[in-house]
């Protein structure tokens, strides 16, 4: 009973349901704009090469916008861009419905991506500055459960809308959802938190020397490879699997319903994985995670029949749910207070290099020798990345110093 009593202590803080609610409303507009993006696209005229590069572009952006937009956060606080991103949100979901062709998608994908980078990312730093470090796995079980929950309502709201009164119904409906969660975010989220007395300005330290002290540190480094790894699974599974489950004879609804079991299980598993971090290292659940999704991708690699295929996919929303969860509880418990949203972009931008390169590698891995070659290769791909997490991290240190700490250390010196 006393862990419930301390998520309700954590639950009653205003600073941190108010983030749920935000992230809640974030990933409402990601459910809704994310399914019916490419068939809006295709309606405007976009080819097929055309949209596969809009898809991109998420990737791409992530991978050069995580650090700078987490470095901001570190610098001018989390609040402020929290309530930007999701201005960037509402911006970007009203341009969708302004666009004359199809080419003109690329800047407001890119907006709205930029819009997931500082809300996602920068949000769950913003858990670890708002509770005590034995109450951050809590706070961000909570967090990426209301992340699930908005991408549940999402979909189901849009696909609604769409059928009905078309595709720009669903993206007028994800601005007004977006600006919702703006507000919110500027009356309820906390202003930045206060520099501790002694510590060296965050603006003396250059960046380069901050991001060169970051790489060196191993439990970031371990992280932020495992999430590399996590990554690739996770666009495989949505790249390959609906193929996988066609050439099995299995209909489109019937896969549809999957991967909607395949997100209601990942949501179940994070707020219990949230509440396994206050006696479980966050590290072991990580590592277990990934074990589980290796060996997942290895039995649906042998399958043949429908049923096993989707408890196979309950299964591997079990695995991301947990991984999610205790990955991000991982970099808020190890990431120096000053640094935590640049530790952030850094596991950010390791996961989107997986989850941009991994696709096209695998495509062409599956033109040669077959689907399920890419099932294998990804499942070898999880559990060396389960194996990297144990050797890394435990070369980390357990108490966290600043770039800025480290930095002060050879000045001096």
């Amino acid at each position: 009973m006393q862990i419930f009593t301390r998520l309700l202590q954590v639950l009653r803080q205003r600073a941190v349901w108010t983030m749920c609610v935000v992230v809640f409303t974030a990933d409402v507009v990601s459910g809704i704009v994310v399914p019916t993006f490419s068939l809006y696209a295709a309606s405007l005229g976009a080819s097929l090469a055309l949209i596969g590069l809009l898809t991109s572009f998420n990737g791409l952006t992530s991978i050069v916008a995580s650090v700078p937009i987490g470095l901001l956060s570190d610098l001018r606080g989390r609040k402020q861009v929290l309530a930007g991103g999701m201005l960037l949100f509402a911006l970007s979901s009203a341009f969708y419905t302004m666009v004359p062709n199809p080419w003109l998608l690329i800047p407001v994908r890119v907006m709205g991506s930029l819009g997931m980078i500082a809300v996602f990312m920068v949000g769950v730093a913003y858990m670890g500055d708002v509770v005590a470090k034995e109450d951050r796995g809590l706070a961000v079980g909570l967090y990426s459960t209301a992340m699930g929950l908005g991408f549940t309502v999402g979909p189901a709201a849009g696909g609604l809308l769409a059928e009905r009164y078309g595709y720009r119904a669903g993206f007028w409906l994800a601005a007004g959802v977006a600006l919702v969660g703006f507000f919110v975010a500027l009356w309820g989220l906390a202003p930045k938190q206060r520099q501790p007395a002694g510590s060296t300005p965050v603006t003396t330290v250059p960046m380069a020397t901050r991001l060169r002290l970051m790489a060196q540190e191993p439990n970031l480094l371990a992280a932020s490879l495992a999430n590399l790894a996590n990554n690739v699974v996770f666009t495989t599974v949505f790249s390959f699997v609906p193929l996988f489950a066609a050439s099995l004879a299995i209909g489109q609804a019937a896969i549809g319903s999957m991967f909607a079991g395949r997100a209601l299980a990942s949501t179940v598993a994070r707020l219990p994985t949230g509440l396994l971090t206050t006696r479980i290292p966050s590290k072991y659940l990580m590592i277990s995670a990934l074990a589980l999704a290796g060996l997942t991708l290895m039995l649906v690699a042998q399958v043949d029949s429908p049923a096993a295929l989707a408890v196979l996919m309950l299964v591997d929303g079990v695995a991301f749910g947990m991984y999610l969860t205790a990955g991000q509880s991982f970099i808020t418990e190890n990431a120096a207070d000053l640094d935590r949203g640049t530790a952030m972009g850094v596991y950010n931008t390791a996961g989107s290099i997986g989850g941009t390169i991994g696709p096209f590698a695998l495509g062409i891995l599956a033109g040669v020798v077959g689907l399920a070659a890419v099932f294998r290769v990804t499942a070898v791909v999880a559990l060396a990345g389960a194996v990297t997490l144990w050797l890394l991290s435990a070369r980390g240190r357990n108490t966290a110093t600043t770039p800025q700490e480290s930095a002060t250390a050879d000045f001096s010196g």
